[in-house]
């Protein structure tokens, strides 16, 4: 028989119709892998990319730091082209509507818009403020601000300021920008670099926004806008003053679109004791001034350094100035023989008119002892002193020493309260209080809680030379009220042998004073807001008096009151304050401890300011831990 034929199953149309649809479903998946594999490598490809050229404009950006201010280095306008270039192709690659999309999935997508938005902060950043710095300090170097020919060339400050402001701008957005990126669900490979720039951006965010409340006054300031007179202070620490010495010696600065002359000096004998104070401070801020300095420090010029309050000294200073020699003063400037040692480290060493030479090392024995020594006329060591401001002065705007140099020696001058200045006018004078150059104590405790200690010589001697102290202070903030132990020892340290080779000049020669012995007023200053509980010296508790000056006292069983000088306590600068008078024979020490309690928004960071003194003075701090 014939085979049978084998006849192919048919279909049935809905068989049919489910089989296309199974097809065509296969060839879509196929197609989305596809399209999501190419998707996935186009947005890697971008990221890739932008990751190379961020790479790329961070080493850019180092080479354009290296630049700035240095002289012969390539034009920094040059190099934030190339800059701006990657940041820019690193900004596109995200700004991308597949980019965007993929943000939204889980895992990549986190990690995908912390990239994006550190790139597009970052080419911001570069744009809005290393743009403008570029054009701006293209072709000026560190040098071009260097004194020389008795002035600085003031006009690159003035090319500098506007763009400072828009630095200060594109920091704070960037800062701003920063701390919004989300990096909680981020790899750490990505979140470290953002983590670290996040820090950067910290970091100079407070000081772009210094710059750009400096910078508009700096210019003017440097004569740019009228000439500018400033009184110099020159404060003497072998006669102790809270301020830092006895301001002896003075002299008129003049400065004019940058160039700077030394004018008019003066010194003590210039300006006679007054009959009524040159300059009484009133108001609450000072309640108790008169307590504790009557018209004593305001009638005679060398006593005004008496008070840490810097604007009330820099006005009587100003005014002593002004009824001896009538004209401008723009504003006062004090430092001390020690600033001017560091200022030698940077110009080097300075002959002098008898032909002494001084260095860093050597300054401050020479001009706060040997001069005393070598010369007993006052004339003498005055025209020594004014021998040695002009002959430091002319190193310093002859362009001797390196800024970098001066800027290094600026360092400890401010921390030591060494170098203080005062403006008539209110923006400058804000700026300089603000910088805790306008002040020796801040207004309130919110950023720092300090602590005063200060000396006043009582000898009319220049004892002070042979005067050390050592402060301790133990704090305790973790009570509901704040509790501050302050105690001060001051030294004689002068050998007992050495009391009677003392010249005339230096020694103190009131009675009950021994030789070679110093009294000083000692001033200790509690936190804003605080409350003077106790006070001793060398462990017997003062009993205070009412009055400084023993003829307006009421308190005959008070402390000092054989040697006529009261223990008073009061308030001043919102604070409280206890004043003590110290005896203190050659080779001896005394103590004085004071207790501090409360005050007004203290915080915990604790500081002392004391007197500007020959030698440094250690302050221990010891803080309770708080459990």
């Amino acid at each position: 028989m014939p085979k049978a034929t084998k006849r192919k199953k048919q279909r049935t149309p809905a068989q049919r119709t489910r089989r296309r649809i199974a097809v065509g479903g296969s060839v879509a998946l196929i197609l989305g892998v596809v399209a999501a594999a190419l998707l996935t490598l186009y947005v890697g490809n971008r990221a890739l990319i932008a990751k190379d050229s961020l790479e790329a404009a961070q080493g850019q950006l180092t080479s354009f730091k290296s630049a700035l201010g240095q002289p012969n280095a390539p034009s920094t306008t040059a190099l934030y082209r190339g800059l701006q270039a990657n940041t820019t192709k690193a900004a596109q690659q995200i700004d991308d509507p597949v980019w965007s999309l993929y943000e939204r999935l889980p895992v990549v997508g986190p990690n995908l818009k912390a990239f994006g938005q550190t790139a597009t902060l970052i080419d911001a950043l570069v744009h809005d403020g290393v743009g403008p710095l570029a054009k701006a300090a293209d072709g000026i170097s560190v040098d071009s601000l260097k004194p020389h020919d008795g002035g600085i060339d003031i006009e690159p400050i003035k090319k500098l300021t506007p763009a400072i402001a828009d630095v200060d701008d594109a920091i704070q957005a960037a800062d701003r920008s920063a701390a919004a990126i989300d990096t909680s669900d981020v790899l750490p490979q990505l979140k470290q670099p953002i983590d670290s720039l996040r820090a950067t951006l910290a970091e100079a965010a407070p000081v772009t926004a210094e710059l750009r409340k400096v910078m508009p006054v700096l210019y003017p300031a440097l004569g740019g806008e009228g000439k500018r007179r400033y009184l110099l202070m020159f404060q003497n620490n072998a006669e102790e003053r809270a301020s830092g010495g006895n301001p002896a010696s003075m002299a008129m600065l003049i400065v004019d679109d940058g160039k700077v002359k030394l004018g008019r000096q003066g010194n003590s004998g210039d300006f006679p004791k007054l009959t009524k104070p040159i300059l009484m401070p009133k108001g609450s801020w000072n309640a108790d001034f008169a307590k504790f300095y009557g018209d004593y420090a305001m009638t005679y010029v060398t006593n005004i350094t008496m008070t840490p309050d810097f604007p009330t000294t820099a006005q009587a200073a100003r005014k002593y100035w002004q009824r001896v020699y009538p004209g401008k003063v723009d504003g006062v400037i004090s430092f001390d023989p020690v600033a001017l040692s560091y200022l030698m480290r940077a110009t080097g060493s300075v002959r002098l008119a008898d032909g002494a030479v001084i260095t860093a090392d050597n300054a401050v024995s020479y001009l706060l002892y040997e001069v005393y020594a070598k010369y007993p006329d006052p004339k003498v060591q005055d025209a020594v002193f004014a021998s040695a401001a002009q002959g430091i002065f002319g190193a310093v705007t002859s362009g001797q020493g390196s800024p970098q140099a001066y800027l290094d020696q600026l360092k400890p001058m401010l921390a030591e309260q060494r170098l203080k200045m005062w403006s008539t006018r209110a923006d400058e004078q804000q700026l300089l209080m603000d910088g805790g150059l306008g002040n020796m104590l801040p207004a309130d405790n919110k950023d720092k809680t300090v602590l005063g200690v200060y000396n006043n010589d009582d000898a009319t001697s220049k004892m002070s030379y042979f005067m050390d102290e050592t402060v301790k202070v133990t704090t305790n903030t973790c009570q509901a009220t704040p509790k501050y132990t302050v105690s001060a020892k001051v030294i004689n340290t002068l050998p007992a042998a050495k009391a009677y080779t003392l010249p005339e000049y230096v020694k103190a020669h009131q009675s009950r004073i021994v030789p070679g012995g110093d009294r000083q007023w000692v001033q200790l200053y509690g936190p804003v807001g605080a409350t003077l509980k106790s006070v001793t010296i060398d462990g017997e508790k003062v009993v205070w008096g009412t009055n400084f000056r023993v003829d307006e006292n009421t308190n005959y069983n008070a402390t000092g009151i054989a040697d006529r000088r009261p223990a008073v306590k009061g308030q001043l600068y919102d604070r409280p304050v206890g004043q003590v008078s110290l005896n203190i024979g050659p080779g001896a020490s005394k103590t004085v401890k004071a207790v501090f309690e409360g005050g007004t928004d203290n915080s915990k960071t604790v500081e002392v300011s004391h007197t500007p003194k020959v030698r440094a003075v250690p302050v221990e701090l010891k803080t309770a831990t708080c459990s």
